[in-house]
């Protein structure tokens, strides 16, 4: 998939793109099934989600492909196309400028979610974490854009922890630059009392909380959710677990599942 911040200049990127191969389509269509793409129901919808973000602080999108052509056959009442299902991606084409994201890697075909509670929680955790840092505004899902303060002289380090929380679900994650332009991101649900002392130890397991995960985002040569042949690092009650695989979360501008990198 290809991500791109949401704002002015990334759509416009985009449209101009996707115009190469829909060159007789309404440029309105064309804006509506982008929106889709994004993840909302219309324009209208996007934009109003665009103007409650300050400018500095764009959210994210990843562009998927089914929703953009189910919303261009819509709009414009022409049904999908064998062709248009086997050959349109987002992926594929020319863009201008600096705006979108890449999000593929080599190893992103093997990653399999579907058949392991475990391996579903840890991705949503990992997933709500990453989201709630960008929407904190303490980086993005680009190379070099990280923005929280500096590190508290009690703990030593470089990294960050924050409060969140998935509906009712409270969480902790922490964030450390891990160089390279990787960030380490620990993930605690239904958190103890002294999370914030545990969630960046090494194997801090339900000290932390009843559930703990811990990745990598990969950011230099696209922006993906690391995952190794092995099994992520992750602890879970018995209890929690079905609940934390059900969830639905979509990562804000990078790709849940891509080649771990050493």
């Amino acid at each position: 998939m290809t991500a791109i911040p949401l704002t002015e200049s990334a759509l416009t990127c985009v449209k101009r793109a996707v115009r190469l191969d829909y060159p007789n389509y309404k440029s309105s269509h064309l804006t509506e099934a982008i929106a889709a793409a994004c993840g909302y129901a219309s324009h209208a919808a996007l934009r109003a989600h665009m103007a409650g973000r300050a400018a500095e602080r764009p959210d994210f999108a990843l562009l998927e492909e089914l929703p953009f052509l189910r919303r261009l056959a819509a709009v414009t009442g022409v049904p999908m196309s064998d062709d248009d299902l086997r050959g349109f991606s987002f992926d594929r084409l020319s863009y201008e400028g600096p705006d979108v994201i890449r999000t593929a890697s080599k190893g992103a075909a093997k990653v399999k979610y579907d058949g392991s509670s475990r391996r579903r929680a840890w991705r949503n955790a990992m997933v709500a974490g990453i989201n709630a840092g960008i929407d904190k505004g303490l980086f993005t899902p680009r190379a070099g854009e990280n923005n929280w303060p500096p590190p508290d002289p009690r703990y030593g380090d470089t990294g960050r922890s924050y409060r969140f929380n998935i509906g009712d679900i409270p969480a902790v994650a922490y964030v450390h630059d891990a160089g390279y332009d990787e960030l380490s991101v620990h993930v605690a649900l239904w958190p103890t009392a002294d999370c914030e002392r545990w969630i960046g130890v090494v194997n801090a397991d339900f000290r932390a909380g009843d559930l703990l995960a811990s990745g990598w985002l990969e950011r230099r040569d696209g922006a993906w959710l690391q995952v190794s042949d092995s099994a992520p690092h992750f602890r879970c009650r018995k209890q929690r677990l079905d609940q934390a695989a059900s969830l639905e979360i979509r990562p804000k501008g990078y790709a849940d599942g891509g080649s771990f990198k050493f």
